[in-house]
């Protein structure tokens, strides 16, 4: 008797285990059904997928590779902060469902761009600016310093408001012929009559003069663009202000960008005087310079 109490005491504990285990795989099955939470070190075709949605809806993640990294998680963020999200980097059901909402638009978003934006809409800003004729240097999907300049720029040239962030106001405003910026003129602290200009720069000043002194081992050769040295003649980065360029100095009077130095980088320009000692007393100073047109 006790023997068979005990074989229908097993019985029953294998079915238990039988049906807990049969629980066990249904719930498995469920959960790998569901999409797993992504985030930065996760690799797959689900990460595939998200990268190209990303770059869909113009969060620019860069190439396709199924591989969560820094601009994938710089892009899951800015779509987070756009979507008024945790903005955690971690693609979860909230963040698949904003992904899902706008893909399911007419068309992308449209967001506002400001200085720290990413992504494909700001390099296609960048080429509108381009083509509009605002220098926001290299095309590069990346709404830096230059690219902020260009847009406050157009937006002085429209008569909007100058704040850098590309709304709906500048975006219209980008959108219609852009009027020719109007130069503009000014009398500067030290009393000087200031042409027409177009743009004026604060600028470190040095000089130097003809002799061979201050042109070693360069003394008596031309200026870069073949023009003698003389009062006039100013030395300039290229990258900051084009060869050739008609210039007001303040406290100098007319010059040309003629000359490059190995110094003169950046915000620097260097005046040339008739002598050595016209040079020594301008010294190193703060100034303005001016573009003419």
């Amino acid at each position: 008797m006790g023997y068979l109490l005990s074989k229908q005491i097993r019985r029953i504990l294998e079915i238990i285990i039988a049906v807990v285990f049969v629980l066990a795989i249904g719930s498995g099955v469920q959960a790998a059904s569901e999409p797993r939470n992504l985030y930065w070190g996760c690799q797959g075709a689900d990460v595939a997928a998200l990268q190209t949605q990303l770059n869909t809806l113009n969060f620019n993640c860069g190439n396709v590779d199924g591989i969560f990294g820094q601009k994938t998680n710089a892009a899951v963020v800015d779509l987070q902060k756009s979507s008024n999200l945790k903005a955690d980097g971690i693609v979860g059901p909230q963040t698949r469902q904003a992904i899902a909402n706008l893909l399911a638009k007419p068309s992308a978003p449209t967001r506002n761009l400001y200085q720290g934006c990413t992504g494909n809409d700001v390099a296609e800003l960048q080429k509108k600016l381009k083509a509009a004729g605002f220098d926001c240097g290299p095309v590069d999907g990346i709404f830096g310093p230059q690219t902020n300049a260009a847009v406050k720029a157009l937006q002085k040239a429209c008569g909007i408001t100058i704040d850098g962030v590309v709304g709906p106001q500048t975006r219209a405003a980008l959108a219609k012929p852009i009027p020719a910026p109007k130069p503009e003129t000014e009398t500067p602290s030290r009393g000087d009559s200031v042409p027409r200009y177009t743009k004026v720069l604060n600028m470190v000043a040095t000089a130097y003069c003809p002799c061979n002194k201050c042109n070693y081992p360069y003394g008596g050769q031309p200026t870069y663009i073949g023009l003698p040295l003389g009062q006039g003649i100013v030395a300039v980065d290229p990258n900051v202000i084009p060869l050739r360029t008609r210039l007001y100095v303040e406290g100098y009077g007319e010059a040309i960008a003629a000359d490059t130095g190995g110094a003169i980088k950046g915000n620097r320009i260097d005046l040339c005087f008739p002598d050595h000692q016209s040079a020594l007393n301008f010294g190193i100073k703060n100034i303005k310079v001016y573009v003419l047109p």
